[in-house]
């Protein structure tokens, strides 16, 4: 990997007017990664597998012949598959419901309420959600 420079990192911080403790976290983080050998092209994707884990986002895609749009109010029925955008929460309950697919039971005042059938676990039953955070499988 190639060789980071902490004083420039650091005059980067300044420009961009980073707070100091996501500067402190940012030079541990690159403490690490020095000591790594990665080959340029695993880096980026080491860097981008990271950044989404590290925020409770789910990885996951569709399979080939899946097609998912984003949920439009008033337009979702009960009975139709869904599934939890991968990046709908970024706090400790990510790790939980993004990217997990269910079956719509109900609708209830603005919230979608699924039963979750992706044989993941825990198991979802009866979970609301914002219908801006849900996905609709049209294929």
């Amino acid at each position: 990997m190639p060789e980071i420079n902490e004083e420039w990192a650091k005059e980067q911080f300044a420009a961009a007017k980073v707070r100091v403790v996501v500067g402190k976290s940012v030079l541990k983080l690159l403490e690490t990664w020095k000591e790594l050998e990665l080959k340029p092209d695993h880096a980026k994707s080491a860097v981008e597998v990271f950044s989404k884990l590290a925020l409770n986002h789910a990885l996951v895609g569709p399979a080939k012949d899946e097609v998912w749009v984003p949920v439009q109010p008033g337009f979702l029925k009960v009975g139709e598959q869904v599934r939890v955008m991968n990046d709908a929460f970024s706090d400790s309950t990510g790790a939980m419901h993004n990217g997990r697919a269910g079956i719509v039971v109900a609708i209830r005042h603005g919230d979608v309420i699924i039963r979750s059938n992706d044989d993941k676990k825990p198991f979802l039953d009866g979970v609301h959600y914002s219908p801006y955070k849900l996905e609709r499988r049209i294929k």
